[in-house]
């Protein structure tokens, strides 16, 4: 037996209530949470408005407590906060069999302060990523190489690429445009590569029967003719980093390699407000969490000081 996740949360407040006797401090302080959850399920990982629990993994909540915390606060108490909060949900959960296993189980708690930068690719990772894509010889091979490109150099969100159409790809000028998150108009310069990726992919796509109007407009399109949806690219972007070898393979997903754009970016630009604005941050504290410094780069900082 499954729940959506809208009941489970009116469930597991009745429980907390009743049998629990939490105080409505404590009972608002975990339904927080929660909501934090269930947003960021939503903005970051495209979910519907109201899906079953049995739905969100271990990855996605892994996720949610980094990304929270980096974009936030940046105190081990506050993510271990929220941890036991949701884990507390899941036992709940457990408890009266709508799922079979609590999975935060396995999310361990932070013993010191979370000082720890946002999951991103490399450049020399990034272009293993790409590079076992390209030696593949299945039949999505352009269409996926076109798709990792557009999150590698120009930061979409997997929402604002599985809703691309042919007609937001200006050839001439090189750039997209299109309404990302808020309905906010967004134009994005567009690299050559991706160009030369797209139009790889074209004549793969013109093969391909588009099932309903949607899909005749969609850019990306799956091979049963459906527009592509947001799982498919997450199971698809995880799957080559696996095959890639990369070193937190478990943790790579599209908002990962948007993380990799932005990084790479502001390491060429120095420029925050470039990265916000290509990003689509209202708020430019969000994009401050890309200001690192990379390892390497401080390396070469102290390489270059005189001999005492």
């Amino acid at each position: 037996m499954s729940i959506l996740f809208s009941q489970a949360v009116k469930n597991f407040k009745k429980y907390l209530k009743v049998e629990r006797s939490y105080s409505s401090l404590t009972i608002k302080e975990y339904l927080n949470d929660l909501d934090m959850l269930y947003r960021y399920l939503k903005e970051n990982l495209d979910y519907d408005d109201d899906f079953f629990v049995n739905d969100i993994e271990i990855y996605e909540i892994a996720e949610f407590l980094s990304d929270i915390i980096l974009e936030k606060n940046n105190k081990a108490i506050t993510r271990n906060r929220k941890l036991y909060s949701i884990r507390s949900f899941f036992k709940f959960l457990v408890k009266y069999d709508y799922v079979n296993d609590n999975p935060t189980l396995k999310i361990e708690s932070s013993k010191t302060e979370i000082r720890s930068e946002p999951i991103y690719l490399k450049l020399k990772e990034a272009r293993k990523f790409i590079n076992i894509i390209q030696k593949k010889n299945n039949i999505n091979k352009f269409r996926d190489l076109a798709i990792v490109k557009v999150f590698l150099y120009a930061g979409l969100r997997v929402s604002e690429l599985a809703n691309l159409n042919l007609k937001d790809i200006d050839y001439t000028y090189k750039f997209i445009k299109f309404y990302g998150k808020g309905n906010k108009e967004r134009i994005i310069p567009l690299h050559n590569d991706i160009i030369n990726s797209i139009q790889n992919y074209l004549p793969e796509r013109k093969k391909i029967k588009p099932k309903y109007e949607d899909a005749r407009n969609a850019l990306f399109l799956s091979r049963h003719g459906n527009r592509i949806n947001v799982r498919t690219v997450q199971k698809m972007v995880k799957k080559y980093a696996r095959e890639a070898g990369l070193k937190e393979a478990k943790n790579i997903t599209p908002h990962k390699l948007r993380h990799t754009f932005a990084s790479i970016l502001y390491q060429k630009t120095k420029d925050i407000k470039v990265v916000q604005e290509l990003l689509g941050h209202s708020n430019i504290s969000t994009t401050q969490i890309y200001t690192h410094t990379d390892i390497e780069q401080k390396k070469d900082a102290i390489n270059e000081m005189p001999d005492l």
